[in-house]
């Protein structure tokens, strides 16, 4: 009798396996690549009950750390066999999975691509988690929300976003990196440079052409295509900062009787205090390093009696604002 179908493409795709890995399914080695296969498990363990949510995200990485002390670091060449033979195992697993092969033998495929992984991934950096999270938001916004693999992989973006919403690398409500947004931390006025609020800086950064590709990768993790309706609504606030002062301080310019009231105004706008009062008003959402963050561009209010120089000098200097605004400077606090 025939033996079933089923068996017969299981033991198929085993003789395809190559001889080394079928060893390493079946023998249960006890170390791979220099490492013990129980720590290998141990820190798989650790990955599982952080997506599980059982252990914080720092708790994850310190554990981790602790449990890889004891190895050696993983040189280039080590890496690269070790991802070599990830790659075939993989290739092997679905093949299995194809087949219809023996669930015991594509459990050990899977188990073995674990360990593998496990060498070579430490528990991950938030540039890791960032990316992970912008495929997983990018699969929920092209699939059906009702299929079960898609609910699996709302719970695991949710859990990622917990562990990324104080990230002071990475900014969910853009979806774009803080470095990228924080270049818009202060602005050209007619008053000078002005500090802005977070959600100004997120407008401008993905209105900014420069930033189109990176706009357009994260739209998954703002929950957007374009410009998210709250923070477009953050230019009319912006505005706000500065346009009412700016309005009387030209009245002043140009009506009789109040170059007093003028001077006074430019004085007051230009005062260092005035500026801390702006850098704390905005701060609000910003990470700490780009909250307090001046970058010592003038405020250039000018009363009655300047209005002159203030006239003549007033395109250069927001020529150099605009240039040193988007300096790497800012991307450096």
């Amino acid at each position: 009798m025939a033996p079933p179908a089923e068996a017969r493409a299981a033991r198929f795709i085993l003789r395809r396996v190559d001889d080394d890995i079928r060893e390493l399914v079946r023998a249960q080695p006890a170390y791979l690549f220099g490492w013990p296969v129980p720590l290998l498990d141990e820190i798989g363990a650790l990955s599982r009950a952080a997506y599980d949510g059982q252990i914080d995200l720092d708790g994850w990485r310190r554990h981790d750390s602790d449990l890889r002390a004891a190895m050696p670091p993983v040189t280039v060449v080590d890496a690269a066999a070790v991802t070599a033979l990830h790659r075939r195992v993989t290739e092997a697993w679905r093949e299995a999975r194809r087949g219809a092969a023996d669930s015991a033998d594509a459990e050990g495929l899977l188990t073995l691509m674990g360990r593998l992984r496990y060498i070579t991934e430490a528990a991950p950096t938030d540039a890791t988690l960032f990316h992970e999270l912008a495929g997983i938001t990018r699969q929920l916004r092209e699939y059906s929300q009702h299929d079960n693999l898609n609910r699996s992989f709302a719970r695991r973006a949710e859990l990622i976003r917990g562990w990324l919403v104080t990230s002071p690398e990475y900014d969910l409500v853009s979806g774009l990196e803080w470095a990228v947004v924080g270049r818009h931390r202060w602005v050209s006025t007619p008053l000078g440079a002005v500090p802005t609020f977070v959600d100004e800086a997120r407008r401008l950064a993905l209105t900014d052409p420069a930033n189109a590709e990176k706009a357009k990768a994260s739209a998954g993790i703002r929950g957007h295509d374009g410009v998210p309706p709250a923070i477009a609504a953050a230019e009319t606030r912006q505005a706000m900062l500065s346009s009412s002062f700016a309005i009387l301080l030209e009245e002043t310019w140009r009506r009789p009787g109040y170059e007093d009231l003028g001077e006074s105004l430019a004085a007051t706008w230009n005062r260092p205090a005035t500026r801390r009062l702006l850098l704390e008003v905005t701060a609000d959402g910003w990470p700490r390093a780009f909250a307090t963050f001046d970058p010592g561009l003038p405020s250039v209010a000018t009363g009655p009696s300047g209005r002159a120089s203030h006239a003549q000098a007033s395109t250069p200097i927001f020529q150099a604002m605009s240039n040193d605004l988007s300096s790497s400077r800012l991307g450096q606090v």
